[in-house]
């Protein structure tokens, strides 16, 4: 087994590049980390570059069974020193193992075409983590695609990649899509809009969330934005008892989206 010992390696080198967004988007590639997601990807079928791993790692029969698969299957793997992979590593403890991948490409048009879409609209969301367990939540929710607006966080920042826990390989986004192309294309699609308002006098679950639908949440600090708001097809809120003046944007993400799946499989029945 041959060891990299050199940051000057051109592997080394573009996977600590992949940490900034400007990189990764003058690239298209981002960063997989952990054996957990490298199993994920795997099993999704995501195409690899390169994969770099830690000798360490193959002490563990669970990373001894994931670097050999890879290399049976084909793909490159090189190993690399502690040092580098703590210098290639996003995370504080590094898992021993990273994988580089070009981005999953889609396209609004092609999430607006699918039968009965179920689309989750994240608008001008920043917070990593947030991001991530709403791809999660809509995965398991039965969604069929992810759009951010323009101004929301990288979907492929390694934080949300982390904290989608497998749906960036299974569930397509797009990014970047501006509010007013969003709302003229799903008016042009028979596509409803339900936008998350805080103070809405509608209830989540009073309104008619079965597909073709686009649910659609704004950050905790600026909501969802003026013109999402006055295309919504209905505004809804989410009711307070106690003394909260609104819910985290990945909660109430996750309330809409199986309020929605409840509604669909009762009239599916």
């Amino acid at each position: 087994m041959e060891l990299i010992t050199s940051a000057a390696n051109r592997y080394v080198k573009l996977a600590r590049s992949l940490k900034e967004r400007s990189w990764r988007e003058k690239r298209g590639l981002y960063l997989i980390e952990g054996i957990h997601l490298l199993e994920e990807a795997r099993q999704a079928g995501i195409p690899l570059e390169v994969v770099l791993y830690s000798p360490q790692i193959l002490a563990a029969p669970r990373g001894e069974q994931l670097v050999a698969g890879l290399q049976e299957a084909g793909y490159r793997c090189l190993a690399v020193t502690e040092e580098l992979m703590q210098a290639i590593s996003t995370t504080v403890t590094p898992p021993g193992v990273v994988a580089i991948a070009p981005f999953q490409a889609s396209s609004l048009t092609r999430l607006l075409s699918r039968p009965s879409p179920l689309l989750m609209v994240a608008a001008g969301l920043q917070d990593p983590g947030n991001l991530g367990t709403i791809w999660r939540t809509a995965l398991g929710a039965g969604a069929t695609g992810l759009i951010l607006t323009r101004g929301s966080v990288d979907p492929f920042n390694p934080k949300v990649v982390r904290a989608a826990m497998g749906a960036t390989f299974k569930l397509p986004v797009v990014s970047g899509v501006e509010p007013a192309t969003l709302v003229r294309e799903l008016e042009a699609c028979g596509i409803k809009l339900v936008v998350a308002d805080v103070g809405a006098p509608l209830v989540f679950w009073q309104a008619d969330l079965r597909p073709p639908l686009a649910l659609a949440v704004g950050s905790e600090n600026h909501g969802p934005g003026r013109e999402l708001l006055a295309a919504a097809t209905a505004r809804v809120g989410i009711p307070m008892v106690g003394p909260v003046e609104s819910l985290n944007a990945a909660v109430a993400a996750a309330l809409l989206l199986y309020e929605a799946l409840r509604q669909r499989q009762d009239f599916c029945r």
